[in-house]
């Protein structure tokens, strides 16, 4: 599936009105129970690392049958996006009665989320504080400008309180802040972009964020040479849970590295 397909404006638009999860898979042992039910299901398989499905509001009723990927079951994004606001046409939503804004979608941990946005070939946004309650209000602030239009789906976040969750990043863990970083083509190291201060102000949070997300220039990857120089430099992923043997290659170990 090529990236047009789910970058269309009608789509976008379209999935407004859903919650849509980006699934860690085999990083995970809590969420892979529930991907199973959600993917498998009694077919007696193993847990797939890519899928698509849609759910009810309480998550406990597939409304169309799970896929490997959108495009398994849509001819193109416009039959997607039309199938979209005909399933959003049957629930009502919520009235809101908070001014607060969604949370921000975090990975579990910063290790993750650096690699993730290898993967999908965004930055990632770290935030670091000193304690929880610095965290959380710099995640609040976050949470205020990341929904913009302009900001939607352009990082891939994560926080902390430990400087050592960072040593992988050069230069972070020094100092409070939202930290934007560049992951390497692997998503084991990043480059640190730029620091941004526990005591910006909305508008000028927005600014940067934008800023660095147009600047931003991901890292061309075709998945055999991509492949190779994983095993070739040695650069491997330890997964939280092992990936089924159908999955494996000869090279992988017994604790399940694979390239990342």
């Amino acid at each position: 599936m090529d990236r047009s397909f789910l970058s269309s404006d009608q789509l976008i638009k379209a999935t407004r009105d859903f919650v849509c999860i980006r699934t860690a898979t085999y990083e995970d042992k809590q969420e892979a129970t529930f991907l199973e039910w959600a993917f498998v299901g009694n077919t007696g398989g193993s847990l797939r690392i890519f899928g698509y499905c849609i759910l009810s509001p309480d998550g406990k009723t597939k409304l169309r049958r799970s896929t490997r990927g959108p495009n398994f079951l849509y001819a193109n994004s416009g039959a997607m996006a039309a199938d979209l606001r005909q399933i959003s046409a049957q629930y009502s939503g919520r009235a809101i009665t908070t001014t607060s804004n969604p949370a921000v979608p975090q990975m579990k941990n910063v290790r993750l989320g650096i690699n993730v946005a290898s993967c999908d070939g965004l930055p990632s946004v770290v935030v670091f504080g000193k304690d929880q309650t610095e965290v959380d209000s710099l995640n609040q602030k976050l949470s205020g400008v990341i929904w913009d239009e302009q900001l939607a789906g352009k990082f891939i976040y994560a926080s902390t309180t430990n400087s050592s969750d960072l040593k992988s990043v050069p230069g972070a863990g020094s100092q409070s802040g939202i930290l934007v970083i560049k992951p390497d083509a692997f998503g084991i190291k990043g480059q640190l972009i730029t620091i941004i201060s526990p005591e910006v102000s909305a508008e000028r949070l927005q600014e940067s964020l934008l800023n660095a997300a147009n600047a931003f220039t991901r890292i061309s990857k075709t998945h055999g040479l991509h492949v190779r120089n994983g095993r070739q430099t040695g650069t491997l992923w330890k997964t939280e849970i092992p990936i089924p043997a159908r999955q494996r290659t000869p090279s992988r170990t017994r604790q399940n590295p694979r390239p990342r």
